[in-house]
C-alpha cells in the first residue's frame, strides 16, 4: 500500500517527504510554521509530525486544532485518522468527547471502556471557533492547521500556547496565507528579522507537492492578480493591492507633534448606512 507521502514496507511505514516538508522535519525550532501554497503538503505532513512528537514524549494530552468546524470535519478529522487508525493502528475515535485515544505502546492497547475514562494519551481534536475547547487541557505538543484564515485568531495562538506552557511543547502551524494579520506579525515577522529565536518559517510554493500540476499553477498565475496568486499559490505574505494600502510603508510615519493653529482643517463624516 502506498501514497505519494508515505508507504508501507514490511511491518514499518516509510515517509517520502518533499524538500519543503523535510525541512520542516528536520527543524529543531519549538514553532515551525510551513506557510505555503495551495494543496503543497500541508495538512497530509500534519499528523505524522504530530505522531513524531508523541513517540518523543509519551503519554499524555496533545492537540490538533484547526481554522473552522467545517475544515475540522471535511479536512483534519478525515487526516488524522487515515494516519493513527487506519495506517498506524494506533488511535481510536472517541466522536462524543472529540479526541483520539492513543494506545499504550507497551502493552499495545487502549486504556479506555468509555470515552471519559483515562487514556494512556490522546489527541484533543478542536476547531478555533470552540474557543473553551482550546482551554481543557495541558498538553505536550499541538498542530494548527490553517490557521492562517480570519478565523484563527491571535487570541487562540495564544490560548494554544497557554496549554503547551508547563511542557514547554511545540507547536506546527501549516497554512495557506489569507491575510496579513497575525501570522505576518508574531511569526513571519519576527522570524525574517531574526528577533524570535524559536520560530522557523517554512516556505515553498504548491509546486513543490509533486502530485501539484504545474499547467494549473501556470493557468492561475495568468488569470489571478499577482498579489493574490502570490499568496495563495506560492505561500507569500503580500499586501492586497488597493488605493494606498498596498504602497504604505512605515518611513510614511512621524512622531508626534502639536498642529499648529493656523493649519487649515477639513474634516469628513460618515455616518454609515444604518444611521
Amino acid at each position: 500500500m502506498q501514497t505519494n507521502l508515505w508507504r508501507i514496507e514490511g511491518d514499518s511505514v516509510k515517509l517520502s517527504l518533499h524538500p519543503g516538508q523535510s525541512k520542516a522535519w528536520r527543524s529543531e525550532k519549538r514553532f515551525p510554521f510551513i506557510i505555503a501554497g495551495t494543496q503543497g503538503g500541508k495538512t497530509s505532513f500534519g499528523p505524522w509530525w504530530l505522531r513524531r512528537e508523541i513517540q518523543k514524549h509519551g503519554a499524555g494530552d496533545y492537540l490538533a486544532v484547526t481554522a473552522s468546524f467545517d475544515l475540522f470535519k471535511l479536512k483534519m478529522l478525515p487526516e488524522m485518522r487515515m494516519v493513527f487508525e487506519t495506517v498506524l493502528d494506533i488511535g481510536r475515535w472517541w466522536a462524543g468527547e472529540r479526541v483520539i485515544e492513543l494506545k499504550d505502546p507497551e502493552t499495545g492497547k487502549f486504556h479506555a471502556k468509555r470515552s471519559d475514562d483515562p487514556m494512556w494519551g490522546r489527541i484533543i481534536l478542536r476547531s478555533a471557533q470552540s474557543k473553551g475547547g482550546l482551554e481543557s487541557a495541558t498538553a505536550k505538543a499541538a498542530w494548527l492547521d490553517e490557521c492562517g484564515q480570519d478565523g484563527f485568531t491571535l487570541e487562540d495562538w495564544e490560548a494554544v500556547q497557554r496549554r503547551l506552557s508547563l511542557n514547554q511543547g511545540r507547536a506546527l502551524g501549516t497554512t495557506t496565507p489569507y491575510n496579513i494579520g497575525w501570522l505576518k506579525s508574531e511569526i513571519y515577522d519576527p522570524w525574517r528579522d531574526g528577533t524570535d529565536p524559536d520560530v522557523e518559517v517554512i516556505n515553498f510554493p504548491s509546486t513543490m507537492n509533486p502530485l501539484f500540476p504545474q499547467a494549473e499553477y501556470d493557468r492561475m498565475e495568468a488569470k489571478m492578480q499577482t498579489w493574490r496568486f502570490q499568496m495563495f499559490y506560492d505561500g507569500l505574505l503580500v499586501r492586497p493591492a488597493g488605493l494606498i494600502y498596498d504602497a504604505f510603508n512605515s518611513s510614511f510615519l512621524v512622531d508626534r507633534f502639536p498642529i499648529p493653529d493656523g493649519w487649515p482643517r477639513a474634516v469628513g463624516i460618515d455616518f454609515g448606512g444604518a444611521n
